[in-house]
């Protein structure tokens, strides 16, 4: 056993001399492999969920039809279920959108569609939309969904929520994108 583990790491050893020499040449390898596998991802998550490459315009906007959250979208599909797409326009005249229903209504899943679907765009991802929707671009895109609270820092809800739209204030400029849930929640 122990003359079978030298030859063995004599052998790894050997090998290791060889591919050291070509060091350039594999890590070149590497990437080529690398960047291959990235863009057959993207297509294939592309094909996956329909999904178009959008063109980016320089403005702030957001026309979107047909616009469906890839992971809902996924989970509905394994239910036999249908997931009812959305069709959402905001532009620098119309720029807030308002949503308000009962519990249960599907308010922060298109909030979590909107900046999923944003950002994936921006990082030249494809997007389940359908042809035709346009995406602008945004110098900074900012969140708030969910429930921030934090005991270790004694944060409330709300006061969570303050903190947050507190950071967003300062540091928003005229191309950002806002996308806030339940501001309200957490106080009376």
């Amino acid at each position: 056993k122990y003359a079978e583990r030298r030859e063995i790491v004599r052998i790894l050893t050997m090998l290791t001399d060889q591919l050291r020499e070509n060091l350039p040449e594999v890590r070149k390898g590497i990437k080529s492999l690398g960047l291959m596998d990235f863009v057959r991802a993207k297509a294939k998550f592309g094909i996956d969920f329909r999904c178009i490459c959008p063109e980016l315009v320089k403005t702030q906007k957001i026309s979107w039809q047909k616009a469906r959250h890839p992971i809902l979208e996924a989970a509905l599909n394994e239910q036999g279920k249908k997931i009812n797409p959305l069709d959402i326009s905001l532009s620098r005249e119309n720029r807030i959108l308002l949503i308000s229903g009962p519990n249960a209504g599907g308010k922060s899943v298109c909030i979590k569609t909107i900046g999923l679907l944003q950002y994936m765009a921006q990082c030249g991802l494809p997007v389940s939309v359908a042809e035709g929707s346009e995406f602008g671009t945004f110098q900074s895109v900012f969140i708030d969904i969910g429930d921030e609270q934090s005991i270790e820092n004694d944060l409330s809800t709300y006061s969570s929520h303050l903190k947050n739209m507190k950071f967003f204030l300062e540091h928003a400029g005229k191309n950002t994108l806002f996308l806030i849930d339940e501001f309200g929640t957490g106080t009376e």
